[in-house]
C-alpha cells in the first residue's frame, strides 16, 4: 500500500507573516516628518493668500457699495473722520463711510477701509446733476482734484486697503502717520501698483468717466 502524503500541511515558511524592520519604521517616520515640515511652511503662506484674495474682493466690493450710492442718491459721500463710519460733512480723506453705506468697515486684517473723494462730487442732488458735474470735471469746465497713477487717472473716489502691514504706505500716505487723512494731498498710487517690501496696499480708483458713464 503506497503512503498518503498529507497534502493540507503548508510547511517551512510559505504563507507566514512578518512585520516592519527598524530600517523601514525609520523610513516612514522620516517621510512624514518631512510632510509635516513642509505642512507646517506652506500653512502661513496658504493663510496670507487667502486674506490677500479676500481683501481684494472686499475693496472691489466697496467700490462697488459708493457707486450705488451715487446711482441713488444722486451724490457721492463725504469720507469719514473716524473709524465709526458715518460720513463727516466737507470731509474729503479720511475713512470709508461704511455705515452710511451700509457695509461691512474693516478688512481681513481687522483695519478700517480708507477713501477720498473729489470735491466736486459730494453736493449734487440728482444722479442728472451729478452726470453734469463729472461732464465738467472730464472737458476741464472744472478742475479734478482727486488723482490716482500719479495724474493719470481723475478720480472720482478711491476705496484704500492698509494691507497686511496695517499701515498706509506712501504715496498714499503723505505724512507717515499710517492713515489717509486731511493732511495727505490728492494723489492716491495706481490700482495696479506692485508689491514691495515697502507697499502692500489694496486700492480701487473710480474713474470720472467710469462714473459718467454708469449714469443714466
Amino acid at each position: 500500500m503506497r503512503p498518503v502524503h498529507d497534502t493540507g500541511r503548508i510547511s517551512g515558511r510559505h504563507g507566514a507573516k512578518s512585520g516592519f524592520t527598524l530600517i523601514e519604521v525609520a523610513f516612514v517616520m522620516v517621510i512624514l516628518g518631512l510632510l509635516i515640515g513642509l505642512g507646517a511652511q506652506l500653512l502661513p503662506m496658504l493663510v496670507k493668500q487667502n486674506k490677500l484674495k479676500d481683501n481684494r474682493v472686499l475693496v472691489k466690493e466697496a467700490k462697488t457699495a459708493v457707486i450705488g450710492y451715487a446711482l441713488a442718491t444722486g451724490r457721492l459721500p463725504y469720507a469719514s473722520a473716524n473709524t465709526g463710519g458715518n460720513e463727516s460733512a466737507g470731509r474729503l480723506n479720511g475713512y470709508l463711510p461704511w455705515a452710511t453705506l451700509g457695509i461691512p468697515g474693516k478688512d481681513p486684517y481687522s483695519t478700517t477701509l480708507f477713501y477720498a473723494v473729489d470735491s466736486h462730487l459730494c453736493s449734487t442732488t440728482s444722479a442728472a446733476q451729478l452726470k453734469t458735474r463729472l461732464a465738467d470735471l472730464i472737458s476741464g469746465t472744472l478742475t479734478p482734484d482727486l488723482f490716482s497713477d500719479g495724474t493719470n487717472i481723475k478720480a472720482a473716489f478711491i476705496v484704500l486697503s492698509a494691507g497686511e502691514d496695517f499701515r498706509v504706505n506712501p504715496p498714499n500716505d503723505d505724512n507717515n502717520n499710517t492713515i489717509v487723512d486731511i493732511f495727505d494731498n490728492n494723489r492716491f498710487a495706481s490700482p495696479y501698483e506692485p508689491f514691495t517690501a515697502s507697499y502692500d496696499d489694496v486700492l480701487e480708483a473710480v474713474s470720472l468717466a467710469y462714473l459718467h458713464g454708469l449714469l443714466p
